[in-house]
């Protein structure tokens, strides 16, 4: 019988992740993390790195472990063992016959040592929903392949908790094709393709463009008046006015939002756009008991 954690609840979805694949010019879309900080903390914590796999959680996931594993989870999450609360955000070891419950508010991150192990597709792990590609989406009574080694030895119990916030304004670059003011937007739907918002203020757009490159973080105006925030699994190409661009720093804040959420829209200056701070890990320590 193997000894890979058993899916026994699950309200929501829960999907394998890791740094997203490299093949944007050739029209592959990035996938990833939709929360690169919270992803790669949780990696750290655990002693891993960033290309490693998480598993991006959803609503409510819930394992039994079957051999002791040391596991962390971050984001906009709460973490269950046996029915108790411990904290997020540190390294926790989980011994045999235990449950583990994910409960997230936003997106939540849970890795363990040695990085979960699906059959990465182009040099990735992660599963993308256009398409698709990549695992598929995790269901209840799937097995979640460890690693052989899934207990660390240097692993964290503290990160620079500065370089994460689920909230706050969301900076962006104006333009290429249409003006941009600072705005409130709401949030209509969201998405690992993409988040529609409603603007406050509209802007006149013709209907489509010659299709032509996006990323994630580009703010597409689609023929209803709504504006469209591509996602880490939105296509590579797109034929709607961009009105700008969420700089790389802040796309992790919109894994978090949902339906009804309020969103400030700050216009920066493309040289004043952050550069993306990974996280640090502070302090090394053992496993809380």
């Amino acid at each position: 019988m193997t000894a890979d954690p058993l899916v026994v609840r699950l309200a929501g979805t829960a999907l394998f992740e890791d740094a997203g694949r490299r093949h944007v010019a050739s029209g592959v879309p990035r996938s990833g993390a939709f929360d690169p900080a919270a992803h790669a903390a949780a990696t750290l914590l655990t002693g891993g790195d960033p290309d490693q796999a998480t598993v991006e959680v959803t609503g409510t996931l819930g394992l039994l472990v079957q051999r002791t594993m040391t596991c962390a989870v971050t984001g906009a999450a709460r973490v269950r063992i046996g029915g108790r609360s411990v904290p997020s955000w540190t390294a926790l070891e989980v011994p045999p016959g235990a449950e583990i419950d994910v409960v997230a508010d936003g997106r939540g991150y849970l890795a363990v040592a040695g990085g979960f192990q699906p059959e990465p597709v182009l040099e990735s792990r992660s599963t993308c929903l256009l398409g698709p590609m990549g695992p598929p989406p995790i269901g209840v009574g799937d097995r979640l392949p460890l690693a052989l080694r899934c207990t660390g030895g240097s692993v964290g119990d503290l990160v620079d908790a500065a370089v994460w916030s689920p909230g706050g304004a969301i900076r962006v670059v104006p333009g290429p094709h249409l003006p941009l003011s600072g705005q409130r937007v709401r949030v209509l739907e969201s998405s690992r393709i993409g988040v529609r918002i409603r603007p406050d203020q509209a802007v006149d757009a013709w209907a489509t463009l010659p299709s032509l490159g996006v990323l994630p973080g580009a703010i597409q105006v689609v023929p209803s008046g709504d504006w469209f925030i591509l996602g880490p699994d939105a296509g590579t190409m797109g034929g709607y006015p961009v009105v700008g661009v969420v700089v790389t720093a802040d796309l992790g804040r919109l894994a978090h939002v949902g339906p009804g959420d309020a969103l400030d829209l700050v216009v920066v200056k493309a040289a004043d756009a952050p550069v993306p701070v990974p996280p640090r890990l502070l302090r090394l320590g053992a496993l809380p008991g």
